[in-house]
């Protein structure tokens, strides 16, 4: 068995060797292929410079390594004339003042964030006119615009580092004492946090406000010591729940925004430990790091970069604020390389992770989410969150499917823009319109059930179907019932989950019970790819006729390792169900 500590070194190394390929003199960005954002071309090309520079910076702040034809100081020293050609306001290459609510603000936090971490390589070298050059653009951050939600944080950063290096003005720590304390504004409670503005919970939470606020802490916690306990304190019932999320497989649960960003999701774990906070033991931090870890890099391609995609190319999943640098980002993951070979982080045996257990069901009442494990996959189920009303371009369908799991991928939004029916109610308009869920509100969040009321429609159409969903589970199984009031002309439809075609190890199933006229299948291939996991695809269907009114839907649903064999229902009313498998299990579920 390989030593661990090498191991992470040489995977840190093998994602900048295509990197450094692409290193031009002079240049301040990487000429890196893919998708253009809505930032414009300045902020892609900043975009292309900090994220790399953040893997870098773990990299150069290592210990071994330089096994792949390039050395610390070639790398260190390229990013070096990097940051100078792109603070220099008289060059071509000048990326340009941050101003209100834009991208270069994100960009800067990455970048101050590797000047802190690769210091003796990135920033102690430069010379004092130098250093004048890079913190006058730093500057530039003071006063702006910035978004009420996870960007609050890259405001403080800049400034944080302007006082440490002298060259703050007498009111930044003002600024960045009122930024923090909006962000802890925005706590949910037990480790959780609303992402703001944008009104949702989702991995940010790991790699935004917890990320961030333990690198205040261990940065610049001495501005506020106890604001910076506060930070730790609470990260520790996050690690709990959040360890969870992974399956055995280490993946994690696809759900949410900025999914390009794959092990970016692991980060907290090993910078917790790096900055003191033990929620969990080192050996299960290690493993639900490496696991995550490996499970991404097992499916990146030889010497090619960061795609903007899950596992593989995908830009059809990625929002418009992403572009080809985007996807570094999960140079986030790389903060075990801080922690010292000798720590036990790295010496104590591995713990298996929740998932490696025994099945569980874990509710999460503060954020209406419950997470359960099946045979070592990983489902979610979201009663609560999702996307604000201005930022429905993200796709609303990453928070509002019925259920997300590992293992299976899901169908994305597609090219016309239709809600994707699989793992989801949806409704459709006598006019073709398709409506998912969006706005959400738990009823119940317990570790035998979910239940949320939602309105399927939107303002402009004044379509609506109000919905009242429960949900219950057991193994691969889950039973729905969909209580709906249609006030226009509708017909629902019910997704089970979409499998891969070329997937020979899981089975998924739909079984109607009441209330649909018919059944089928939904078969996606070819050059327009919907598939987070691959080109062709397809799921089951239940439909009902045009309804109106009231009315409910009852099925189950199946998604497993198993093949399914379904149930023979006993006895189905207002109450409840009663359920017989082949085995002759009985399985009662109470509607009250």
């Amino acid at each position: 068995m390989h030593p661990p500590y090498p191991c992470w070194v040489l995977a840190a190394e093998r994602l900048l060797v295509p990197l450094v390929e692409r290193m031009q003199p002079g240049a301040a960005f990487l000429p890196l292929e893919g998708m253009a954002s809505n930032h414009g071309i300045k902020a892609d090309e900043l975009e292309a410079f900090a994220r790399p520079c953040l893997l870098a910076s773990h990299w150069l702040a290592a210990q071994g390594g330089e096994q792949s034809g390039f050395t610390r100081e070639e790398v260190a020293k390229w990013f070096r004339e990097g940051l100078l050609a792109g603070t220099d306001p008289a060059k071509e290459t000048y990326w340009g003042a941050v101003t209100n609510y834009h991208q270069h603000s994100v960009e800067m936090g990455a970048l101050v964030l590797a000047l802190e971490i690769a210091r003796d390589w990135l920033w102690t070298p430069l010379g004092a006119s130098e250093r004048r050059q890079v913190l006058c653009w730093i500057r530039t951050v003071r006063g702006v615009g910035l978004h009420r939600n996870n960007h609050l944080f890259f405001g403080v950063f800049p400034l944080c580092f302007l006082i440490k290096e002298g060259a703050g003005a007498k009111e930044d720590s003002t600024l960045v004492f009122q930024w923090m304390d909006i962000l802890e504004h925005m706590y949910l409670g037990n480790g959780w946090f609303l992402d703001g503005m944008n009104e949702t919970v989702d991995l940010y939470n790991a790699y935004a406000f917890h990320y961030y606020g333990l690198w205040w802490g261990k940065l610049y916690g001495e501005m506020d010591p106890a604001r910076a306990e506060r930070w730790r304190e609470k990260a520790i019932p996050f690690l709990k729940d959040y360890s969870r999320f992974f399956a055995a497989s280490g993946e994690n649960v696809p759900f949410g925004r900025s999914l390009i960003y794959r092990f970016a999701a692991s980060t907290p774990f090993g910078l917790a430990h790096h900055c003191g906070v033990d929620a969990l033991s080192p050996g299960m931090s290690r493993r639900l790091c490496t696991k995550n870890l490996g499970f991404f890099m097992d499916r990146l391609p030889a010497d090619q970069p960061l795609s903007v995609g899950w596992t593989d190319e995908f830009p059809a999943v990625a929002e418009a604020y992403s572009c080809a640098g985007s996807p570094y980002w999960a140079a986030k993951a790389f903060a075990p390389l801080l922690i010292a070979p000798s720590d036990p982080f790295w010496q104590e045996p591995e713990e298996p992770i929740p998932a490696e257990g025994a099945d569980f069901s874990h509710s999460i009442p503060t954020i209406g989410m419950v997470v359960r494990s099946i045979a070592g996959e990983v489902e979610l189920f979201n009663a609560e969150s999702g996307i604000c009303p201005g930022n429905t371009g993200f796709g609303t369908y990453k928070w509002g499917k019925t259920s997300f799991r590992t293992g299976v991928g899901f169908e994305v939004q597609a090219p016309d823009g239709e809600f994707p029916r699989d793992s989801a109610l949806t409704a459709e308009s006598e006019e073709g319109a398709v409506y998912g869920r969006h706005s959400t509100h738990a009823l119940k969040c317990a570790d035998d059930g979910v239940a949320m009321a939602y309105v399927l429609g939107d303002k402009a159409s004044l379509f609506a179907v109000q919905v009242e969903t429960r949900i219950w589970w057991r193994g691969g199984w889950q039973v729905q019932l969909h209580r709906y009031d249609a006030h226009q002309k509708a017909r629902l439809t019910v997704g089970g989950y979409s499998l891969p075609s070329a997937d020979e190890n899981h089975s998924v199933a739909l079984q109607a019970v009441s209330g649909f006229e018919a059944s089928g299948t939904v078969e996606h291939s070819g050059a327009n790819r919907t598939h987070l996991l691959a080109e062709s695809s397809s799921y089951p269907i239940l439909q009902t006729e045009w309804v109106e009114g009231e009315g409910s839907l009852v099925c189950l649903s199946y998604c497993g390792l198993e093949p399914s064999r379904g149930w023979t229902v006993v006895s189905c009313d207002e109450a409840g169900m009663v359920l017989k498998a082949e085995d002759g299990s009985v399985w009662e579920v109470s509607f009250e």
